[in-house]
């Protein structure tokens, strides 16, 4: 033990740094070392020239059944991507059948009469493809990416996937453990949480964008193989969907490859459409949901927003990028670098054919929840009262116009912005007017959208923190009075707080 310690000290005594001598008074420091790139290491890169984007405007074709066909030429890599968009939904799942056309959406690749999942996912794979599906609040789709030179095949994978699916009670069954499991991942997320209460408590019990996109565990414990079929047979219609086709070919060579597949698909009978109405906000009502010993509370704040077709959705947007939509805008510098409560804040306005929500949210310090929700409500009462600076009007267009070419950045996401705008009712020339439009919204445009659109005053409040700690403190407040909530979105309680 002695020859242990005693290699040890020897060890430690040869390894200390030898102390830097001071240098002598009266005697200039050696100067430092310098390198070949030292000048060009000094000076900060200059920024690079704009990047002048113009967005394309798609080619229209109409097949012999009526389905539309939005094309858009790329030649410079030799792929092609392929979307079929439907305009249907979350908005059209019937009562108690919440997750009903994402769960529809999930098994279009799981089987069809002919084909089982490994058949396809093996076809697919063969020929370089990569498949996938989206559910969105009020359109569905699927899409494939394929090289121009495999494209014939694999539209015939393709077109039977979505027009065809199975739909069998295995699939269905195995399909409803993995949902399951998913749902309870989401209930243990503290921001999924907050997210689907505040939607269940501004759209209210009778409107399906109260309920998560993906169901919930009664919703889809509910599901019958009949409720899948039909909702397809409904939804999926030529006359109410669109392909979407971004990538190396021409209309020369795809009108045949479209018609083969895609001709012969019928009209059933119509689909009714959804009736959705959205309730007008009332008094402000926080809604607590307990998450004991939860170091962090997620904060939830919002209410029913506006359509994608709204005459002033230009100025809300730059409103929202100047209230929270970027990281330079004045609730992330109000919570995260003036107070330091949170690491991030934004806001949003999730828009579509009908009125979407807005939220404001962040993850706040739980012992400073009460002050951070009193920092919401003030720069939430500040933007309506229209008080904007022409740096923040400037900043935030210049924001919103540079972010547009990154939704063209692949085929596939070529594909699914002009699917989204064709699904929320916009014209072709949308994403290449775009910047026009951002550029004349001017200040008076930004105060009277703050004005109209935002009602801090009658917006919902949630909050999943821990409830011992912050529910005296936000009942202090005298905001409104407080609900209690579980992570259903169900209530508990309520409790007067005034």
């Amino acid at each position: 033990m002695k020859k242990l310690i005693a290699l040890s000290l020897t060890a430690a005594c040869a390894s200390a740094p030898h102390p830097t001598p001071a240098p002598e008074p009266g005697r200039a420091e050696a100067p430092a070392p310098t390198t070949p790139d030292a000048e060009f290491r000094a000076l900060p890169p200059q920024p690079g020239a704009p990047v002048d984007f113009h967005a394309p405007i798609p080619k229209q074709l109409v097949l012999s059944n009526g389905l539309k066909v939005f094309l858009i030429e790329r030649h410079d890599v030799p792929l092609v991507s392929v979307l079929l968009d439907v305009r249907s939904g979350a908005d059209t799942e019937p009562g108690g059948k919440a997750g009903l056309a994402s769960f529809a959406l999930d098994l279009l690749g799981e089987g069809t009469p002919t084909r089982d999942a490994a058949a396809i996912a093996r076809a697919f794979e063969d020929l370089g493809a990569r498949y996938g599906t989206q559910a969105d609040a009020d359109s569905s789709g699927a899409h494939v990416t394929a090289l121009s030179t495999t494209l014939e095949p694999v539209l015939e994978i393709f077109s039977d996937v979505v027009l065809h699916p199975a739909f069998s009670d295995a699939d269905v069954e195995r399909l409803r453990v993995e949902r399951l499991g998913a749902i309870a991942q989401a209930m243990d997320d503290p921001a999924s949480v907050g997210q689907h209460v505040l939607a269940r408590v501004i759209y209210g019990e009778h409107h399906p964008w109260g309920f998560p996109a993906e169901g919930t565990v009664k919703s889809i414990k509910s599901l019958a193989r009949k409720d899948l079929v039909a909702w397809h047979k409904a939804r999926f219609q030529p006359a109410d969907s669109a392909l979407f086709v971004v990538g190396d070919t021409d209309e020369a060579t795809l009108r045949p490859l479209l018609e083969a597949r895609f001709g012969a698909w019928k009209n059933g009978a119509a689909a009714r459409p959804a009736a959705n109405k959205a309730p007008k906000g009332g008094e402000r009502i926080v809604y607590i949901v307990d998450k004991p010993d939860a170091p962090q509370s997620q904060i939830w704040v919002g209410e029913v927003g506006i359509a994608s077709t709204a005459p002033d959705i230009f100025p809300v947007r730059v409103m929202n990028n100047i209230l929270g939509g970027s990281f330079n805008s004045r609730l992330n510098g109000n919570l995260r670098t003036e107070h330091a409560y949170s690491y991030g804040v934004f806001s949003f306005f999730d828009t579509h054919r009908e009125g979407g929500s807005f939220a404001a949210s962040a993850a706040v310090v739980s012992d400073k929840t009460a002050e951070a929700l009193a920092e919401f409500v003030k720069e939430l009462e500040k933007m309506k009262g229209g008080v904007v600076t022409e740096a923040e009007l400037s900043d935030a267009k210049e924001g919103l116009f540079r972010s547009i070419p990154a939704l063209f950045a692949s085929n596939e996401q070529t594909a699914a912005a002009y699917a989204r705008a064709w699904a929320h009712g916009l014209p072709l020339d949308y994403y290449a007017t775009y910047q026009q439009r951002v550029l004349a919204v001017s200040r008076d445009d930004v105060f009277r959208a703050a004005r109209e659109r935002l009602h801090p005053g009658n917006m919902a409040v949630v909050v999943v923190g821990p409830r011992k700690l912050i529910e005296e403190k936000i009942a202090a407040m005298k905001i409104g009075r407080i609900e209690l909530r579980d992570a259903d979105g169900e209530a508990l309680k309520a409790a007067a707080s005034r």
